[in-house]
């Protein structure tokens, strides 16, 4: 009688020629509209902002000219400031509400399937759909906004033609624009935490709150970390697109972030190579910050260990 092989644990099984061919027909596709459509453009991107181009004439090289201006562009700090309310008012919000959601939904609630709903509706919606939508519920005299408002006795004010009301506006949407993707993310990481520890802090006498803040929360910091960095991320590049439907940077370039008003510098004033520019600076201006974060996510680890 013939011996059965033996089996070895954790042996990886290796991929024969067929397996290897449909492993490339899936992945070409992808790579391909990777390079296409990520990679070359920000190379691209990369080399415009040291030249001149007019989408006109030839592009010519002029090396760091274009970096050199921006500290004399009386535009460019206002850009700027508007992106930091932008993250100012929007990443923390976004954040605890898109933690509570997920801790509310992975709780399994009664009319849970309501807030489904409710908050998963912006991944079926495109930026201009939602653009369109919010533009109504935001109307000042027949938006649903303001009738909610005027249910409790506050006066709706003119919210997207208000030139103090219409950043905090223009946030409230990209808020809701963003929140699916952080309760996904936070969804997937309370799947990670054990029941029993949650049931013997509620035998400990700890309650939901307790709960929710003192052990949940710290269990999911390493997704809160990343959470922090895609909003900063979303709060840099969601304006634009928001601004472009509903308010065009206005009213009074009140919500003119600084990728608006690298949009503007190339395609009203048709100086692409100085676009390029200030869009390299907002990058670094990210990548900062992401790293600060980074850093402060392994000292606190470092320091729990």
């Amino acid at each position: 009688m013939a011996r059965k092989p033996k089996e070895t644990i954790g042996h990886v099984k290796r991929l024969d020629k067929n397996d290897k061919f449909w492993l490339g027909m899936f992945l070409i596709p992808n790579l391909s509209m990777y390079f296409l459509f990520i990679l070359i453009p920000s190379v691209v991107g990369v080399l415009l902002s040291f030249c001149e181009w007019d989408l006109l004439h030839p592009v010519k090289w002029i090396g760091f000219e274009n970096y050199r201006r921006i500290p004399s562009d009386e535009m460019f700090n206002p850009s700027l400031i508007i992106s930091i309310k932008f993250l100012l008012l929007g990443v923390v919000p976004t954040i605890f509400i898109g933690f509570l959601v997920a801790a509310l939904i992975n709780w399994k609630a009664r009319g849970i399937a309501a807030i489904r709903v409710l908050f998963f509706l912006p991944l079926v919606l495109s930026t201009a759909v939602a653009g369109i939508v919010w533009s109504a519920i935001l109307q000042p005299e027949t938006g649903l906004m303001n009738a909610m408002l005027s249910l409790i006795g506050i006066p709706g004010p003119m919210w997207l033609t208000d030139f103090t009301w219409a950043l905090p506006g223009m946030t409230i949407i990209i808020i809701w624009l963003s929140l699916p993707l952080v309760i996904i993310l936070y969804l997937a990481g309370m799947q990670r935490i054990s029941p029993e520890i949650l049931e013997a802090a509620a035998l400990d006498g700890a309650n939901v709150w307790t709960r929710v803040w003192q052990i949940i929360f710290p269990c999911v910091s390493s997704t809160t970390a990343l959470v922090i960095v895609l909003e900063i991320l979303a709060f840099l590049g969601s304006p634009l697109e928001v601004a472009l439907i509903m308010t065009q940077g206005g009213p009074l370039d009140a919500t003119t972030s600084l990728g608006y008003y690298a949009y503007k510098v190339a395609f009203d004033q048709f100086e692409i190579g100085y676009s390029a520019a200030i869009i390299m600076v907002q990058f670094f201006f990210f990548l900062i910050i992401a790293l600060i974060v980074i850093a402060i996510r392994k000292k606190f680890k470092a320091v729990s260990k």
